[in-house]
């Protein structure tokens, strides 16, 4: 493990090492030819072999740079090659070369006792030996170019910046150009990797996405409100009504976002659901941060984003990809627990969009949504347990009711969510959610009995299939089935 571990610091710092080492020994180079030498042994002829060395050395820069831009922005998008022609490598590295050339030439105009022609030639001497020395660490650097990893965090660094600059009120039009560039430039790279089927490059997008969207919303400073209100951007098609809405509620930057994310997933399939699970993730975590913000429209918009995928799911009879944005729906619900009618609200879209699949034939993604009620009330009663059970009352229990009124899978997949929320309540001490059940479903002690025998015949812990869920919905818990056991016993 120690080895494995010095092994992988090494190869991170293995570009940095090299690129010291060169320098070192130009440096050395430099002291002892500064020692034992000087500029009249340098000028016949080592001044014409630097000439020509600068001259080949940029040759093969520029034939190099000629290759990777063309390269990357065929591979992904154009608008890379203005990112990589001013970045600080690419400029730094060919004034080098420019400085150098200019020099030699220059020095020729100046005859040999010339104070600048002692200056100039020292000059060359000094460049002549950083090129030598940098000339492989900074092929290694441009090569870099080629990789997503790399250019990726560039691109959200240069959004990120944008942002900061139209919170303190500078130069609104323009960075607000860039800013809605990059997220173009990021959106096409998702979009070319979904193409491709390149998952690691549309996870660096998705990521670098969500890193703008939260900058968005997090942006309050004492300038926000003043750019927001300059000339908005929207995505092409939205309807006049919701441009005037997204305007007069100042939310179309976090929109526009929001926009380009639901169109990466449109164009998601089923060998891609590692992507939209990331994807749901990312817009629970942006909605927790609108609602510590106060942003109720920016709440909604994430709300609707999220019934779009939903929808999209049962449009595409896509079993597995609704249970995971099933999970995810129940995430953005406890996020809620300040707002109780949004909370409400958005348990019930989840169980329209359940009915919705119901009625396609897609009977197991209605049980999905009955277990995961389950499961938000016990995760809710451990941080809110009176707004847990008022849950049970307004949402959970009836669809639980109509779920043991019905029979085959329905039925038992009311029961089992009934018993599991109801033993692991009183397992965790949340009497308040264990008393409502009982009360509502168990007091007949036969049938309590009866279906609490059937549950621990077969409490298996894991799923019988390997996917995104991994745990089995019913399964109880070894505290739970201690207490149930208990009771039992005691008939």
């Amino acid at each position: 493990m120690a080895q494995g571990q010095v092994s992988r610091i090494w190869s991170s710092h293995r570009p940095a090492v090299v690129t010291s080492a060169c320098f070192l020994a130009a440096a050395g180079l430099g002291l002892v030819t500064a020692h034992y030498g000087g500029t009249r042994d340098f000028e016949p002829m080592g001044f014409a072999t630097a000439s020509r060395t600068l001259n080949q050395i940029m040759a093969v820069v520029m034939t190099s740079i000629a290759l990777i831009l063309p390269l990357t922005s065929n591979l992904y998008t154009p608008r890379l090659v203005k990112l990589y022609v001013s970045h600080p490598l690419i400029v730094g590295g060919l004034s080098v070369f420019i400085v150098g050339n200019l020099l030699v030439m220059a020095l020729h105009f100046f005859p040999a006792g010339h104070p600048f022609t002692r200056f100039g030639i020292w000059a060359v001497a000094c460049i002549y030996l950083v090129v030598l020395a940098g000339i492989l660490p900074y092929l290694f650097g441009i090569s870099r170019f080629l990789r997503p990893s790399y250019f990726m965090p560039m691109l959200t660094r240069k959004g990120l910046r944008s942002l900061e600059e139209l919170a303190r009120g500078r130069g609104l039009e323009t960075h607000k150009a860039n800013l809605f560039e990059i997220v173009d430039v990021v959106t096409n790279v998702a979009l070319t990797g979904m193409a491709r089927g390149d998952r690691q490059l549309v996870l660096l997008a998705l990521e670098s996405l969500h890193a703008i969207l939260t900058g968005l919303i997090q942006c309050d400073g004492r300038h926000s409100a003043a750019w927001r209100r300059t000339r908005p951007w929207f995505v092409p098609g939205l309807a006049r009504e919701g441009q005037d809405f997204l305007t007069r509620e100042q939310a179309w930057p976090e929109a526009y976002v929001l926009a380009q994310i639901l169109k990466v997933a449109e164009v998601a399939t089923r060998r891609q659901h590692e992507l939209l699970s990331e994807l749901a993730g990312q817009l629970v975590d942006t909605a927790r941060l609108a609602c510590e913000m106060g942003r109720d429209a920016v709440i909604e918009l994430h709300v609707m984003s999220l019934n779009a995928l939903v929808r999209e799911a049962l449009e595409d009879r896509d079993l597995r990809r609704f249970q995971n944005l099933s999970y995810h729906y129940r995430l953005l619900i406890e996020t809620f627990h300040a707002s109780p009618e949004r909370m409400h609200d958005a348990a019930r879209h989840l169980l329209h969009y359940a009915r919705m699949g119901s009625l396609q034939g897609l009977h197991f993604a209605f049980e999905t949504v009955v277990y995961d009620l389950g499961e938000l009330v016990l995760s809710l009663g451990c941080e809110h347990e009176e707004e847990a059970a008022e849950l049970i009352q307004a949402w959970a229990g009836p669809v639980w009711q109509e779920c043991i009124a019905q029979d085959g899978g329905a039925r038992k997949a009311g029961w089992r969510a009934i018993l599991r929320t109801h033993w692991e309540a009183r397992s965790r001490g949340l009497k308040e959610v264990a008393d409502a059940i009982f009360w509502r479903f168990l007091m007949d002690e036969a049938i309590h009995r009866e279906q609490l025998e059937m549950l621990l015949e077969d409490n298996r812990e894991l799923h019988y299939e390997f996917n995104d869920r991994l745990m089995r919905f019913a399964h109880l818990s070894p505290p739970a089935v201690a207490e149930a056991q208990a009771f039992l016993e005691q008939w």
